[in-house]
């Protein structure tokens, strides 16, 4: 599956020639609708053109998917999305505001400040490092996405995708090099794009092996 997640990278990223980006297709997948449906500003009916490169990335594995974390709840929207979209996995959610709180079925959030050693340590210990996909939808802020990552990393698994939303600056792009990072700028098929159209996907940089 490595080969088929270089293959979605390498094309969304390559779109970015001379800076023009990628355009992703009006037509709507599965998880555009899910998205839709839940009203998640992850498709561009509501806002952000996401879900086309979600599901591009993510299709062929959605049912070996078995446990999400998104920083981040607001209504929940996005939880419910990941939820029908991946048959088999648990759902975390986590947020600074106590009011976002609440329990579905293979949902579960948590309060933690993604600013904070301490709770984002915590939390690991209390739902386990075995993370396949970690979304950081959550304050938006440069300097909290890029010490969000630097401190939740080293300790999830190895092989999961850190994908960090609506990147505003790029310079985190920079301080995360010690990572293997792929910017994915993307433009909605109406060919508009809001500025933080922009996902920045990071993982664990593969060992190559000695001969």
């Amino acid at each position: 599956m490595v080969k088929n997640v270089n293959s979605v990278l390498d094309t969304y990223t390559l779109g970015d020639k001379n800076k023009r980006g990628y355009m992703v297709s009006k037509n709507e997948t599965e998880l555009c609708q899910l998205a839709f449906k839940y009203r998640a500003d992850k498709c561009e009916r509501i806002k952000h053109p996401f879900t086309p490169f979600y599901y591009d990335l993510f299709s062929k594995r959605r049912r070996s998917i078995k446990k999400i974390l998104e920083i981040g709840i607001g209504r929940g929207a996005s939880l419910s999305m990941w939820r029908d979209f991946f048959p088999n996995a648990q759902i975390y959610g986590i947020d600074h505001d106590p009011g976002t709180m609440f329990r579905d079925e293979r949902i579960q959030t948590f309060f933690c400040n993604q600013s904070s050693r301490k709770d984002l340590e915590a939390l690991i210990a209390k739902i386990g490092n075995d993370i396949d996909l970690l979304i950081d939808d959550g304050s938006h802020v440069p300097s909290d996405q890029v010490f969000t990552c630097l401190t939740l990393m080293p300790l999830l698994k190895k092989d999961v995708i850190y994908i960090i939303e609506d990147v505003a600056d790029m310079n985190i792009k920079e301080k995360l090099k010690k990572y293997n990072t792929h910017v994915i700028y993307l433009w909605r098929s109406d060919r508009k794009r809001y500025h933080d159209d922009t996902l920045l996907v990071v993982r664990n940089k593969e060992k190559r092996s000695e001969h």
